[in-house]
């Protein structure tokens, strides 16, 4: 089966279009009150799972719509998204083990790197061999989007039915390597309702080059191929059909060449013999084989902001549409606190005055989880219609970060401050964090915050049996945050996603169910020193542990969702495995080259097991072999575990010897 992810807005599967075909919606995704159909959405999806084409269908395709962009009866939005919202969405696509990602949203940069969340996600996508396909842009000038302008997507232009790129399709340095022109001049699609409209734009072609992309994975999947998405992705730009200079008067804007479907389809068939004809299973297994082979360092990269390259929008509120176009330029206000939460303009017309109207949303359709480990205020199961069948699991998630707060709604914060009976002290943050510890019943009142470099990832929400014990430990960890050196403080929160809530801002952010059990705080000098002390190595130099700590925190920071990104975030908690590691490492004149994370050979039946390895390397004598460290980390439940004790051998390592 071939899974086509959808990120953009919520489609109408009423529409007769989507007869017969299988897509599923990421429900925990959607705020509560914001379910209705997306316009774009629904074109979207039209263009790829429609039935009447049953081109693609006859492969056993199914789609998975993670919504992105929402409005509810009154035609408002519930917020701008962001690049972490984009990389939330890339993640579950990768979760939900994707084949096809299509992404008609972007902003606009100034370079081909986003945010560092999104590279991460990217990276990620990159790693599981999944196929990311994204819109240019309609600005019409030589200016880059991301993700789209990122080399690992492939990026998608429109031209009309000539070949001839629209006035309005983008291009630039980045799209000559990594971009193709596809269909996207007054396409028939289907909305809502089942209304019949003729589209113009990129997102529109990136469905083109989705539904094509998807068509020729099922026809090597029936074949036997061991090809995979990102070989699709190689072929289409192999085979795109040049820019001719005696012809074409700016081959730039012709990107890397037009989308050729027939020679796709020749070289794919050219190519896929080549490489051997097996079964199904086979190419099941040689897939997942590569898939831990190809597992790399992430990698750093910078931040940038994005805009949108939304088609078609309706001129309604604060939407500027140009004649002919097929853009939309939206802000959104986000506070200053929050930087890299620049807003995605598009999906539906957006209200900037929306963000002012304050509530909360808990909408905890988890798809699976028990009913109990939710408060009453999450909506109810019945409203988790089109998958939330059991289909989809609820998220485990391990992440690092820091805490603060929110208070959710207006309403609620004229609660706190009527309580405390002081609008002052309810601004104070020390004096609020000591009267909720003081009265834990109003900490439910409090929107709680994991964050990463200001950047809000999680709403923490304690519920069941324990939450008073949770509530607790995120007071002691908030009120200990302030004292020196407070922004050297680190917490580890295991726990389920369901269901979103919205902060003061309009932010809307996914809810994350803690797990008491794994639940941690430390200031990360005081964690060094109490490793040392575990591990019996008090004599060596601190400074070689407090950077591994602080490379894992900053360089590998991530949202704790797939698996190795649980096990980097345990390998920080568990200090004392690196407080080893570094006490032998050390002893030999050797220091941390890099950080690691693979699929362990050896693991338990039915569980998730990853090596969290540590390369060092001898900085003065480059021909000594390098040596590497392991441990195993458990990340089957919410709560990682170590199923094996440290290992050391020598092994050389690239670059060194």
């Amino acid at each position: 089966m071939t899974k086509i992810a959808v990120i953009d807005g919520i489609p109408d599967l009423e529409c007769e279009v989507f007869s017969g075909a299988s897509i599923d919606i990421e429900r925990s995704m959607i705020p509560e009150g914001f379910e209705l159909p997306d316009r774009h959405g629904t074109e979207i999806f039209s263009l790829i799972f429609g039935t009447k084409d049953t081109v693609l269908l006859d492969y056993d395709v199914q789609g998975l719509c993670l919504p992105i962009f929402f409005s509810n009866r009154e035609g408002q939005s519930a917020r701008a998204a962001s690049q972490v919202d984009i990389a939330r969405a890339l993640t579950i696509a990768a979760e939900r083990s994707a084949d096809i990602v299509n992404v008609s949203a972007g902003q606009k940069s100034s370079t081909n790197e986003g945010g560092r969340h999104l590279e991460d996600a990217l990276i990620l996508c990159q790693k599981r061999r999944i196929l990311v396909v994204a819109a240019a842009g309609n600005d019409g000038c030589a200016c880059l989007h991301v993700p789209a302008a990122v080399p690992t997507v492939l990026a998608v232009g429109a031209m009309n039915d000539v070949g001839l790129p629209l006035d309005t399709s983008n291009w630039g340095d980045s799209y000559s390597d990594n971009g193709i022109l596809a269909p996207g001049a007054d396409l028939e699609v289907i909305g809502p309702k089942n209304q019949k409209s003729n589209r113009s734009g990129t997102s529109y072609a990136a469905a083109v080059v989705s539904k094509v992309a998807g068509h020729l994975l099922g026809t090597a999947k029936s074949a036997g191929y061991d090809l995979d998405p990102l070989n699709i992705r190689s072929i289409l730009l192999e085979t795109a059909d040049p820019c001719h200079a005696d012809t074409d008067l700016n081959c730039q804007r012709v990107l890397a060449g037009r989308l050729n479907v027939e020679a796709a389809l020749a070289r794919l068939h050219e190519l896929g013999s080549t490489r051997a004809s097996i079964s199904d299973d086979e190419v099941c297994h040689v897939q997942s084989a590569k898939d831990r082979e190809k597992l790399a360092m992430q990698e750093t990269a910078g931040s940038a902001t994005l805009t949108s390259p939304f088609d078609g929008r309706d001129a309604t509120t604060s939407v500027q549409l140009s004649a002919g176009a097929d853009k939309s330029t939206v802000s959104a206000e986000q506070p200053s606190s929050y930087p890299g939460n620049a807003p995605i303009a598009g999906a539906p017309p957006l209200r900037t005055e929306v963000a002012s109207q304050n509530y909360v949303n808990q909408s905890a359709c988890s798809c699976g989880a028990d009913e109990e480990t939710v408060t009453k205020s999450t909506v109810e199961q019945s409203k988790c219609s089109c998958g939330c069948s059991g289909k989809q699991p609820p998220q485990i998630v391990y992440v690092l970060g820091a805490l603060w707060f929110d208070f959710g709604t207006e309403a609620r914060y004229d609660a706190i401050v009527q309580a405390m009976g002081d609008s002052v002290a309810a601004n104070t943050p020390s004096e609020l964090f000591d009267f909720l510890s003081n009265n834990l019943e109003y900490a439910s009142g409090i929107t709680f915050i994991l964050m990463q470099d200001q950047i809000p990832l999680y709403a923490i929400q304690p519920s069941g049996p324990f939450a008073l014990d949770a509530y607790r430990g995120i007071l002691d960890g908030l009120k200990s945050s302030l004292k020196t050196p407070g922004d050297m403080q680190r917490v580890a929160i295991p726990g389920l996603t369901a269901g979103t809530t919205r902060l003061m801002n309009g932010m809307v952010l996914p809810i994350l169910y803690p797990d008491l059990r794994g639940m941690s705080q430390w200031l990360a000098p005081e964690l060094v020193k109490a490793a040392k002390l575990a591990a019996n190595v008090e004599e060596i130099d601190e400074d070689p542990i407090f950077n591994f700590l602080m490379r894992v925190y900053d360089e590998l920071r991530n949202m704790g969702m797939s698996p190795e990104d649980r096990a980097i975030n345990f390998a920080a908690t568990n200090a004392y495995q690196a407080a080893t590691a570094f006490g032998d490492a050390l002893a030999r004149n050797m220091e941390l080259l890099g950080i690691d994370v693979k699929k362990s050979p050896i693991c338990r039946p039915d569980s998730d097991c990853w090596d969290v390895q540590l390369q060092m390397f001898d900085p003065e004598n480059e021909r000594r072999a390098g040596r590497v460290y392991r441990y195993t980390v458990d990340v089957s439940e919410t709560l990682p575990v170590t199923v094996g004790p440290m290992r050391a051998w020598s092994a050389p390592l690239r670059g060194i010897l």
